[in-house]
């Protein structure tokens, strides 16, 4: 192993696919990627900012990188922020503990900074060491919730609500935008217009399934190997519940599990009461630079609406 001398940071390094691509991450993760992930989750532009991507070499081996998706935040008073978000963020298993994720997350931090971001944010459960490492450096934490269902097992209850194949309109975004502006105001995820949606929630790299819930509600469900994961829900709060309920059920009616992701604060008791799993995590937002730090601690006060499909 080489000394802690040779470690240097590179961006967006070129001619490294081979070293950087899916082969890199899945010794990183322990699991399959394709080469569509590769390119939706890490090469993707979003409103015409092309993603980064950080690189710590040691010597001529990558032993850590992260990407860097650049999106907007809106906060309840309106303001629209830029932002970067951590995607794949990893170290090969033999350099963990030399402090590699340290030196990629700050280079990152110089990166968002660059790019007139008001923070990096990164999305962890509890008791993940990404979330560690954004925690020690102060980050910001705002509560969330992993949702998934315990295997096969049926979810109790009778299913009220009628699920139905759709075609998702550009109305879809534009009523649930007009949802989150009625009192209490959420901050979330801003997306200019539909296209800008539609790359995010509807265009992704596995097959998704829009469907109509009830009288109101409308979802958005990709099938990622043997799990539904209902990456977008909007909807009457009155259906709220009873959609979760009947989209969990349509999984488990097709021997798939179900997943979904939220920062609402009554979604883990719902969840529990559905029969459903809910794992505690965090949506962790760092300031950027010094000057931006007074705005970032704020946001932890606030009501935030944000997606499974909002975060990659």
């Amino acid at each position: 192993m080489s000394g802690d001398t040779e470690l240097r940071i590179l961006v967006n390094p070129q001619g490294m696919d081979a070293d950087i691509g899916v082969g890199f991450l899945a010794r990183c993760f322990g699991a399959r990627w394709t080469e569509a992930m590769y390119r939706w989750y890490l090469q993707r532009s979003f409103g015409g900012q092309s993603p980064d991507r950080v690189i710590l070499m040691d010597g001529e081996r990558v032993v850590a990188s992260c990407g860097l998706a650049y999106r907007l935040l809106r906060t309840p008073d309106g303001t629209v922020h830029r932002v970067s978000v951590v995607v794949a963020a990893c170290t090969l298993p033999g350099e963990r503990g030399r402090g590699c994720y340290a030196r990629v997350l700050q280079a990152a931090v110089d990166r968002s900074a660059l790019r007139a971001c008001t923070a990096v944010l990164g999305f962890v459960t509890a008791d993940n060491p990404t979330g560690r490492g954004l925690r020690r450096r102060g980050a910001t934490v705002i509560a969330s919730a992993y949702i998934t269902s315990q295997g096969f097992a049926r979810v109790p209850g009778t299913v009220t609500l009628r699920l139905c194949r759709a075609n998702a309109t550009v109305g879809w975004p534009e009523h649930a935008g007009a949802r989150l502006l009625n009192p209490p105001v959420q901050g979330g995820f801003h997306y200019p217009d539909a296209s800008a949606w539609a790359s995010q929630m509807r265009d992704r790299p596995h097959t998704v399934h829009s469907m109509r819930v009830g009288s109101t509600c409308r979802g958005l469900i990709e099938c990622v190997g043997d799990t539904d994961r209902l990456q977008w829900l909007d909807g009457a709060p009155r259906e709220r519940v009873a959609a979760i309920r009947a989209i969990a059920t349509y999984a488990h009616r097709r021997r798939r599990h179900f997943f979904m992701y939220s920062t609402c604060p009554g979604d883990a008791a719902v969840a529990r009461r559905l029969g459903l799993l809910a794992r505690p995590g965090y949506m962790m937002a760092l300031a950027s630079e010094t000057r931006h730090e007074p705005t970032v601690r704020g946001w932890a006060n606030m009501s935030w609406h944000v997606q499974s499909g909002d975060r990659l």
